[in-house]
């Protein structure tokens, strides 16, 4: 469908505009190429944003990482892109001064959302989609079940499951809707090969206070089916991840809801030992491939370009053990693309690597037995421009202020987020995403419920969590800076506190780029922390790669 297709069948369903969400019934979740509707309404391809279509103007919201790529991706005769830390909602409060009749998919948002529409923007009416405008939101694609093993996952289906119909006994639950598939595919020990970088099984399930359980993934109509043998139960579900047709379909069958945080995100974020292992050994192998690929890259850099250096990455990382596939799309920005946060190489947009700028490189891999996520920003060829290398700097000092972080468990992770942003808000300078998120143990490469960013989040960080630490900085149409790190918190045993306090264990184990940091813009707390860093890394990797690249590691880890 066209955005003007689209347009015109507000006119004819007698609705003022629409809202297209980027995600379908699976909420939060990444999608595959065909269920892409915003992407096919006006052209933008990142991960997150939402059209607000109206009869005769349309409006693209992003956050600040995609604010530079939809400007270039979108019409502007057609779409405003509006780049706002406020919601939809609060826009449309703040924008649309008449009455309008906003039209949306209940499938497609959360109870929560739609309740809050209708609570604070109450001049407006908001209308279900009965007519399915912009068709079937769902891939027609086979999906690909698998078992993730025993070894890797650690504890058992039966297991997981049993923590659950305690916690339904422990608040007088016939049964629990779970909508998140990354909690389902944690959960049932199940994935599947349906999205190219995400192993999780995209389903719904169904769990009775006896612990049985049905899942849901394409036949939606068994779900009404299913509902209608508990009329009259009581069943726990989030509503902030329910999709707003289920609640009506429960509603239907005399279902009382009781809305509740799904706890099975809080248990998968906390990883057991067996998960943190391979995610050890996972980052090692991980580590092998990236230092062979840096070493590569130092001594070939010539006649390459963005898109062979993602190609050459994944022939590398594809050579290790227990590799799966990648854990996102390659992020390769060389100069000005690298300032477009989370840009993607294209034949269109891809440039050659040419001697005195940077390359700025977010790429990972989902191994059987952990998921990672790396960001390094590299010197091509010799770098004098100053401006880099104080920026470079900069944000180094920001990654070490939060990786060198001692907290009480507990902490909010805005707190971390802070104390990265402080070392570069000294130099005016800030950076438009967050600085650190959770990851899933061969699931999403993104995972909550923790975070570092400067959004309040009532999850604080304990051990056993796994967190990246990914400040940046990006000067648009000249560079674009990032340092990432996965770590792992755990807990500090220095006799000494009054208090437990807890502090980041790095599980990446790569050099960070030393011919971009001005040594003069370091204290001697920052030097210690990078040697201390890069000897672990040299430790950790000498005995693993070939005589030439342990030559490589030792001049990229030699201490200042």
């Amino acid at each position: 469908m066209t955005l003007q297709e689209l347009q015109k069948n507000l006119i004819t369903q007698n609705v003022d505009a629409y809202i297209v969400t980027r995600g379908n019934m699976f909420l939060g979740q990444d999608i595959l190429p065909e269920e892409n509707k915003v992407e096919e309404l006006c052209g933008f391809s990142g991960s997150a944003g939402t059209l607000l279509v109206f009869r005769n103007k349309a409006y693209l919201f992003v956050d600040g990482r995609y604010e530079l790529q939809a400007a270039k991706e979108v019409n502007p005769e057609q779409i405003t892109v509006v780049c706002s830390k406020d919601s939809l909602a609060t826009w449309m409060q703040n924008n649309l001064d008449d009455p309008c009749k906003i039209a949306y998919n209940p499938w497609c948002h959360s109870i929560s959302e739609v309740d809050y529409w209708g609570r604070s923007l109450k001049k407006h009416t908001f209308v279900e989609d009965k007519h399915q405008l912009l068709g079937n939101r769902l891939s027609a694609k086979e999906v690909e079940i698998f078992e993730h093993d025993i070894k890797y996952a650690g504890v058992s289906m039966d297991e997981k499951i049993s923590y659950l119909t305690k916690f339904m006994q422990e608040k007088k639950l016939d049964a629990f809707f779970m909508c998140e598939p990354d909690c389902v595919s944690w959960l049932t020990n199940l994935r599947s090969e349906t999205l190219a970088d995400t192993p999780l099984l995209r389903a719904f399930a169904l769990i009775d206070a006896q612990g049985e359980i049905s899942l849901f993934t394409t036949d939606f109509k068994k779900i009404e089916t299913e509902l209608a043998q508990l009329r009259g139960c009581t069943i726990g579900l989030s509503y902030n991840q329910t999709p707003k047709q289920l609640q009506n379909i429960m509603k239907d069958h005399r279902l009382w809801l009781i809305n509740m945080p799904n706890p099975v995100q809080n248990w998968k974020a906390v990883k057991n030992q067996i998960e943190l292992n391979g995610f050890k050994n996972a980052h090692k192998r991980d580590a092998v491939a990236v230092v062979n690929f840096l070493h590569w890259l130092e001594n070939n850099w010539q006649g390459q370009d963005e898109l062979s250096v993602v190609d050459k990455l994944h022939d590398f990382r594809a050579q290790q053990p227990n590799f799966y596939g990648n854990s996102f799309e390659t992020i390769a920005g060389f100069a000005s693309n690298g300032a477009i946060v989370h840009y993607q190489p294209s034949a269109k947009t891809n440039l050659k690597l040419e001697d005195g700028n940077i390359l700025l490189l977010d790429s990972g891999a989902q191994y059987l037995d952990g998921t990672t996520d790396i960001t390094r920003t590299i010197a091509i060829g010799t770098v004098k421009n100053q401006e880099i290398i104080d920026s470079f700097t900069q944000v180094l000092k920001a990654h070490i202020a939060a990786a060198s972080a001692l907290f009480p468990q507990g902490t909010a992770g805005s707190a971390i987020d802070a104390l990265a942003r402080a070392q570069l808000w000294q130099y005016g300078k800030d950076y438009n995403h967050g600085t650190g998120h959770g990851v899933g143990h061969f699931l999403n490469v993104h995972e909550g419920p923790h975070s570092l960013s400067p959004r309040s989040n009532s999850t604080g960080l304990e051990p056993q969590m796994i967190t990246s630490i990914e400040p940046g900085y990006y000067k648009a149409g000249e560079y674009g800076i990032r340092i990432e790190n996965l770590t792992v918190i755990q807990n500090d045993d220095n006799p000494e506190f009054e208090r437990p306090m807890c502090h980041f264990v790095p599980l990446t184990l790569v050099p960070i780029d030393k011919r971009l940091i001005n040594k003069y813009l370091l204290n001697n707390k920052e030097k210690d922390w990078l040697n201390h860093y890069h000897q672990t890394v040299l430790q950790e990797l000498t005995p693993l790669v070939s005589a030439d690249v342990k030559n490589w590691l030792k001049t990229a880890c030699s201490p200042f």
